[in-house]
């Protein structure tokens, strides 16, 4: 074993010493009552096979001399072996019941704790990072192993002591029976062996768990679903995950037969050395150097130390297993405090100089091609600004870098002059609201699904109606069986909504956090026709001008429903490449006058056909 390997060793073991340490602490939280019950009946099983060994030992020893034991020691032995015997049977059973209730409660608090460290994370790049997905992947697998710790050390412990307490009353018939306890040192190298073997097999197909498990949920999912069924697709997308399923068994069970064989080797050199113990102890009674019982302690010892030794073994595969997902669990606790935001400086209640931002460029991780490059923007306090551009000219990005989901590239985003990794992001994050084209579906009570938007005051009836009545989603409740108090979504049962009946609440639980520093609509209406986002982008436009201090940013592909705005930003190939009012960019004749006109004679074109409003509202 290398230095470096020595090394890594040590840090596994103590981390997974810390990590029993902890859940220990979270069942001893969750029942301290049951816990001690516990520790009780693992003292009382340490001893049990030993002295179930020692009273059939004097039991024999009784017999064979009825005349050198009292009846009243010979009764204390069967009653020492009953007791034993019961401790053995009804207590370990007893024992693992309440072993397994308390994992169960102990492995929800571990996944919550999980989800809190990934959540943590101020930004969203990780979520997009194949390796650590890979790791979040293993750790969720394997949480029972992580909160079953404490136990594994316990149970392992319990055997380590009962066989050496077997160990040493056989060494008390002949010194050379020590000699079962080095026998079984090939079947603990064996299960060593295995499990690292296992290890290696679900490390590399880890990709292949996550990719079958994100396939068959698509396939399940009614949003991905019905594009799925429409193209007929389900048996190609089954395939992929047949394969990868099948890449994952393979390895698994090809794994799984190697420690098989290992394991199996350790037995047989056990069980030859058992029999070479009954011969010896056999040929010491026959001389006279040993009893009967004797005899009887060597055979039930030496049966016994084999399971004893099966259970050290188990416990070290055990121990190992939670070794493993420990190590994932470290790394991501570690991972999220190094990228936890450590910004204390304090948000101003309101911004007086605004956002800036200066020379920004971002490149998504993985990706070659940068999404923004050498962005300089000032959103002004009080302004509605609009970003207009076309598919994939950088305008979500632009979004996601002033709500802090993501760090630039490169440059900085400014809050009144103090740089946004500088400030508190949660504090800051409180101050922002918005409504985006992929916005969620909660399937909740209405009132619940709008009031979302601001936790403090989802339970507020006032609140929420507020927000309806200002995304006007009034007619939509109206005609829900039960108004706010409506389940949505067919999954607990609820009514089912239209796209565009969705994207209102979608509005209006952005609009339930009340004087945000920032409110960003990135194309919150697409769901929408082209008059009703009208009619709504130019509500939020006249409520962004009685609210002092905030910046409003709308995000749209449609030149014409922003014209109103204070400030158009135009993003083309991921840069700036014009900025004013409407007036100035169409007087200035360039690529904004272009694609607005473009987009005017589309709807004229189509108002001419019987398309409405759209004429209307490209004018």
């Amino acid at each position: 074993m290398t230095s470096k390997d020595s090394k890594s060793v040590r840090r596994t073991g103590s981390g997974t010493l810390r990590t029993a340490s902890h859940t220990f602490a979270l069942a001893w939280r969750a029942d301290p009552a049951v816990v001690r019950v516990i520790i009780v009946l693992s003292l009382a099983q340490a001893g049990a096979v030993a002295a179930t060994g020692v009273s059939q030992r004097w039991v024999v020893d009784a017999t064979q001399n009825s005349g050198g034991r009292p009846l009243g020691a010979l009764a204390l032995a069967v009653l020492i072996g009953v007791a034993a015997h019961v401790t053995a049977a009804a207590g370990n059973r007893t024992r693992y019941n309440y072993q397994h209730d308390l994992t169960d409660r102990v492995d929800l608090e571990v996944n919550r704790e999980i989800l809190t460290a990934t959540a943590s994370i101020p930004t969203l790049e990780h979520l997009e990072r194949p390796g650590y997905l890979n790791r979040l992947e293993l750790l969720r697998r394997h949480t029972s192993a992580l909160a079953g710790s404490c136990w594994a050390l316990t149970d392992t412990g319990i055997a380590v002591m009962g066989a050496g307490l077997s160990l040493w009353l056989l060494i008390g018939v002949h010194p050379a029976l020590a000699a079962l306890a080095l026998l079984a040192l090939p079947s603990l190298w064996a299960v060593k062996f295995a499990e690292r073997s296992l290890a290696r097999a679900r490390n590399t197909t880890a990709e292949d768990q996550r990719l079958e498990n994100r396939i068959h949920r698509m396939v399940l999912a009614p949003e991905s679903g019905k594009e799925i069924y429409l193209a007929g697709a389900g048996s190609v997308l089954d395939e992929t995950a047949h394969v990868a399923r099948t890449r994952v068994v393979t390895a698994v069970v090809k794994a799984r037969l190697r420690a098989t064989g290992w394991q199996l080797s350790g037995w047989v050199i056990y069980a030859a050395g058992f029999i070479a113990a009954l011969i010896l102890t056999v040929s010491l009674v026959a001389q006279g150097r040993a009893s009967l019982g004797d005899l009887m302690l060597v055979i039930t010892l030496g049966t016994q130390l084999r399971f004893q030794i099966h259970a050290t073994t188990s416990g070290f595969s055990r121990i190992a297993e939670a070794g493993h997902a420990t190590g994932h669990y470290l790394w991501l606790s570690a991972h999220a405090r190094r990228r936890r935001s450590t910004g204390t400086c304090q948000i101003p209640s309101m911004l007086k100089r605004g956002i800036q931002m200066r020379d920004v460029s971002f490149t998504y991780p993985g990706s070659p091609v940068p999404v923004l490059s050498g962005v300089n923007l000032t959103l002004r306090p009080g302004s509605t600004v609009a970003v207009v551009g076309v598919n994939g000219a950088g305008k979500t990005t632009l979004v996601k870098l002033l709500s802090g989901m993501y760090a630039p590239t490169a440059g900085r985003v400014d809050i009144d002059g103090v740089p946004l990794g500088e400030l508190d992001i949660e504090a800051w994050r409180r101050g922002l609201t918005g409504a985006f084209q992929d916005f969620v579906r909660f399937q909740l009570p209405v009132r619940h699904t709008v009031g979302i938007g601001e936790p403090d005051a989802m339970d507020s009836q006032e609140e929420v109606a507020r927000a309806v009545r200002e995304a006007g989603a009034e007619a939509i409740i109206a005609r829900l069986p039960e108004g706010l108090d409506t389940q949505l979504g067919p999954v607990y049962g609820g009514t089912e909504l239209s796209q565009g009946q969705w994207q209102r609440l979608a509005l209006a639980r952005a609009l339930m956090r009340r004087r945000p520093r920032l409110l960003v609509l990135d194309e919150p209406t697409a769901a929408l026709d082209p008059l009703a986002e009208h009619e709504l982008y130019e509500a939020f436009m006249r409520q962004a001008k009685a609210a002092p201090g905030q910046i409003t940013l709308l995000v749209s592909h449609r030149f014409s429903t922003v014209r109103g705005a204070d400030h158009i930003v135009v993003l083309d190939g991921g840069r700036v490449t014009e900025e004013g009012t409407h007036t100035q960019l169409m007087a200035a004749g360039g690529r904004y006058a272009e694609l607005y006109l473009t987009q005017a004679a589309a709807y004229e074109e189509e108002g001419d056909r019987g398309g409405g409003h759209a004429g209307s509202d490209a004018r």
